[in-house]
């Protein structure tokens, strides 16, 4: 059996890596501070968007409310909402500026390229011979076995030989090695980041909006403020009292981001996508192309007929549909819900408070608006 063990030619010590300062994204402005007012600038853009179409009536059909029921069913005016929105943002970026000043905004510093590939490169070829060693115990030369696949495979040849790469530019490890080096410190360990984040952010938030309904004093003195739009629309989205802001929203992205240690630069991207995701899901349209819809089911009418005085109970999450799923949170009766938001635009079209546009588009919006909704509700 020793006969068939392979040799394992040692890797070169690795050297230490030198931590380099990464310049900025913006000369006058540290990656950290961006990072405090990006979500900020993003929630502008994308509100100022959906307002646009609001304003002036465009794509109506796909209005989840006619516009006349947010006059008649919303307990807030628009300038109150937007005035309670900026305190919101106000609090956040000041929030942001001051854990950027206690923790001294110091610049950032990264490891050399090279180095972080070489250390990743390390950790995959230690484990990586152990494979030949393994096939050796069990009297298979792994060295035969890889020379044989070198024509079919010669990534997979190189993981059963366990032989390196002679090249000096290389380093001694193998081809396969430093690719799956760069694929791991480029792609998987800032995937596994955001998966963390993501996870600590969505279980957050699921928990404390429950516990927001569950607890009537909670949503009474706290939580009650952000229902009083029931027809929502998308610069409202972070309508809320300001202790839902500190606790609710804020702290949980504090937590995500120190629990998945994020970058500056990796939370410039996570905010931003959190920001356009709140947004949409308050923005009042159900597109057929709506990326979160489709991805996981989560999209505008989930969140929507959250806001709806029978569904408050359902629909908790915000950014996946794990937790509702899993403690059997999520409406059910899809039929339902999609004959009561259809009775609404048939009484607001008998009514006569809709734009002729919208009247015309009830005819046969049951039908359309099924394929459109039917994954979401």
């Amino acid at each position: 059996m020793a006969s068939n063990a392979t040799t394992v030619l040692p890797t070169p010590p690795t050297p230490p890596c030198i931590l380099v300062l990464q310049t900025p994204l913006l000369p006058f402005l540290s990656d950290n501070i961006l990072a405090t007012i990006l979500p900020t600038i993003v929630y502008a853009i994308a509100a100022a968007f959906f307002h646009l179409l609001d304003t002036y009536n465009l794509f109506s059909y796909w209005r989840i409310h006619p516009s006349a029921d947010e006059l008649k069913r919303n307990h807030v005016t628009r300038w109150q909402c937007l005035q309670t929105v900026i305190r919101y943002h106000v609090i956040q970026i000041s929030i942001g500026l001051l854990l950027n000043y206690v923790g001294g905004n110091e610049p950032t510093l990264v490891g050399d390229e090279s180095c972080r590939i070489q250390r990743a490169a390390d950790m995959i070829s230690y484990a990586r011979n152990l494979i030949p060693m393994t096939l050796a115990i069990v009297g298979i030369d792994a060295k035969k076995l890889g020379v044989a696949m070198k024509g079919t495979s010669a990534g997979l040849a190189q993981v059963l030989a366990g032989d390196y790469l002679s090249s000096e530019q290389n380093r001694g490890f193998t081809s396969f090695e430093l690719s799956l080096a760069k694929l791991v410190i480029f792609i998987g360990v800032p995937m596994f980041q955001y998966l963390v984040a993501l996870t600590v952010v969505d279980t957050w938030i699921y928990f404390t909006h429950r516990l927001c309904h569950v607890n009537k004093t909670l949503y009474r003195l706290v939580h009650a403020q952000h229902h009083r739009l029931y027809v929502s629309y998308a610069y409202g989205a972070v309508y809320a009292h300001w202790l839902e802001t500190l606790f609710l929203d804020i702290l949980s992205f504090v937590l995500a981001g120190e629990i998945a240690q994020l970058s500056a630069r990796q939370s410039m991207l996570f905010g931003s996508f959190a920001t356009i995701k709140t947004i949409s899901d308050h923005c009042g349209y159900v597109f057929p192309w709506d990326p979160f819809r489709l991805v996981n089911n989560n999209g505008a009418v989930f969140h929507d007929l959250h806001h709806q005085s029978w569904g408050l109970k359902y629909n908790f999450s915000t950014y996946t549909v794990f937790w509702d799923n899993l403690l059997g949170t999520t409406w059910a009766d899809k039929e339902g819900a999609d004959k009561r938001y259809q009775r609404v635009w048939e009484l607001t079209a008998k009514r006569s408070q809709t734009t002729d546009k919208e009247i015309a588009a009830t005819t046969d919006r049951s039908t359309e608006r099924a394929v459109a909704e039917g994954k979401e509700l």
